[in-house]
């Protein structure tokens, strides 16, 4: 006979596992975020670059889970309930319960897409200036239902339009290919705020032609990046858990050169020299360069950002073996470098006295005869800034290792170089000092003698040691003194950290024992969630000074590869910090 209380135990156990699985099935579809959308798919094969973002709660977690977060935060009373927001988000984006605005952050997928620059470059008694003027969109695909996106678009446009222009912002709609588009018109000419939908995907432009094209590679009438060889193949490589994404196409690095000798009209005491490397950059990335692809994810505290200039194949072999690094450096230089320094970059590469004729030689085969000459001028310039003539050839007399030096002064930077001939370096020294027919004086040191220039850019050079030391006199001095008393950054725990994890293949380093990117960041934050005023003299409290100086430095690391230069940068928030150079305090 069946004991009934032996099967009323064994109903309920199987019912109870039912249950629990089909709880578990429904809650894995009910909290389950919407498929990611490939964002390229939107944007114009034509767009310059575009920046993307896959979650909003994401990047909100991220950014309150950082060490910079966690120390200056409390200091300026930044609420600790920020660090649920991306929590809350991301439950209402997963479920779909809530006010639309609340889901769609937590849903949204967003990419800012620039079409076009405009630039417009003049001079005034105040000095040259450099108008830009970017064509821009951002597409936000909301996975939302197509009513609940146009909903919020004709909801929240308007809003946008008079927060940017003011209450004098006039209205008006068009129809584009069947899609709506309301345009809102600013005081002034050119001034002008577009906003569309298109199925569950929402956009704002500032030009009729953005919104256009955008809308034409939604809807699959123009085509999209995502047809885009370079960005398909590379991407893999610095997107891996990328909370930030960006590719600049190679027309738009093209177009970033042709600005780029406007950007630095007026910035530097030697034009020939700037001239010639903006020539350089132009003809090189015209025929060299083929996209640029950036990523930022949050890593141990902090955030590491990864940058691939991708080349073609044979141009980027031909720079990766004059920068391959050398093996066994020891950076001796190291121990008479000031701690108190703003940054420092170390380049380790063999036989770096021969660099830029061995780059030269590399790359010279593989360009046209413009790009070939631009190179050559550029080389015989830089050569000639640093007292070496056409047939000298530093070779075997200087170490492997040169260290650049930030000392934060407003001077240019120093450098060091290790010397194994010292009388084949002295004629280039004299002539680096006498360059320009500026006269040289000596002044006795304990270690020797500082030659000393008249030239207008202060520039001074002394033997240490074994080291040759080109800089100011002053920079010179603090060297002395930081190798004297054997108070170098060698001895710098962070510095320690950094050159432990270096990558193997990294030929380039730069180091900055400390940085105002973060604090400047959570100022903004706090004066944006109006905790404070934005005011800089709170990070000037001693509560303040004590956290910013638990943070740790920055580091980025190059690489030369067979197929591009990559950059990998460690920092405490990254390019985050743009956002604090957005807000200003409430006094100015």
């Amino acid at each position: 006979m069946i004991d009934r209380r032996w099967m009323t135990r064994k109903n309920f156990i199987v019912g109870a596992a039912v249950l629990v699985v089909v709880l578990f099935v429904a809650g894995f579809y009910f909290f389950r975020r919407p498929p990611r959308a490939e964002m390229e798919r939107y944007v114009p094969a034509a767009a310059l670059a575009f920046l993307e973002v896959d979650s909003l709660s994401d990047l909100t977690d991220g950014l309150t889970g950082t060490t910079a977060w966690r120390e200056l935060a409390p200091v300026l009373g930044l609420s600790s309930q920020i660090k649920q927001v991306g929590f809350l988000a991301d439950l209402m984006g997963r479920t779909g319960l809530g006010p639309d605005e609340a889901v769609l952050l937590g849903r949204a997928q967003c990419a800012v897409v620039l079409t076009g620059v405009e630039s417009k470059a003049g001079e005034t008694e105040d000095g040259p200036y450099v108008h830009l003027r970017p064509d821009f969109a951002l597409i936000v695909e909301s996975h939302l239902s197509p009513q609940a996106a146009t909903r919020l678009v004709h909801t929240r446009g308007p809003i946008i339009a008079q927060r940017i222009y003011g209450d004098s912002v006039e209205a008006a709609s068009e129809d584009y290919r069947g899609s709506e588009l309301l345009v809102f018109h600013g005081p002034g000419t050119g001034h002008q705020l577009i906003a569309a939908s298109a199925g569950s995907v929402m956009l704002i432009a500032n030009q009729p032609e953005a919104m256009k094209s955008c809308l034409d590679a939604i809807a699959g009438r123009a085509a999209t990046l995502a047809e885009d060889s370079t960005l398909k193949q590379m991407r893999p490589e610095v997107d891996g858990n990328a909370a930030v994404f960006g590719y600049v196409t190679g027309s738009g690095l093209n177009k970033l050169f042709e600005i780029w000798p406007a950007l630095l009209a007026g910035r530097s005491t030697e034009p020939e020299t700037v001239t010639s490397f903006t020539d350089l950059l132009q003809h090189i990335s015209e025929q060299s360069a083929t996209g640029l692809l950036y990523a930022s994810e949050f890593k141990a505290g902090g955030v590491t950002e990864k940058y691939l200039t991708v080349l073609r194949p044979e141009v980027g072999e031909a720079l990766a073996q004059p920068f391959k690094p050398a093996s066994g450096a020891s950076l001796p230089l190291l121990a008479s470098v000031p701690r108190s320094i703003e940054r420092l970059t170390l380049l380790d590469v063999k036989r770096p006295g021969e660099l830029p004729e061995h780059i030269l030689k590399q790359l010279s085969p593989h360009l046209d005869v413009v790009a070939g000459v631009a190179l050559r001028e550029f080389v015989i310039n830089l050569r000639k800034q640093y007292g070496l003539e056409p047939s000298d050839s530093l070779g075997d007399s200087v170490g492997d290792e040169i260290t650049l030096v930030n000392f934060g002064d407003e001077s240019p930077s120093a450098m060091l170089i290790p010397v194994t001939d010292k009388a084949k370096v002295q004629p280039a020294v004299w002539r680096y000092l006498k360059h320009n027919g500026a006269t040289v004086t000596n002044e006795g040191v304990d270690a020797g003698e500082i030659m000393i220039s008249s030239s207008d850019d202060r520039r001074a050079a002394a033997f240490v040691d074994d080291n040759l030391v080109l800089g100011t006199r002053d920079q010179i001095a603090k060297v002395i003194e930081t190798r004297d008393s054997r108070g170098g950054i060698d001895g710098d725990e962070g510095f320690k950290r950094v050159l432990s994890s270096r990558p193997a293949g990294s030929s380039i380093i730069s180091y900055r024992p400390r940085s105002d990117d973060a604090p400047r960041l959570l100022l903004a934050l706090s004066k944006l969630t109006r905790v404070t005023d934005g005011s800089r003299e709170l990070l000037e409290r001693d509560s303040a000074r004590a956290a910013i100086e638990r943070l740790p430095g920055s580091a980025s690391f190059t690489e030369f590869r067979n197929y591009g230069v990559y950059v990998e940068a460690r920092s405490a928030v990254g390019s985050f910090s743009l956002i604090g150079s957005l807000v200003k305090p409430d006094q100015e």
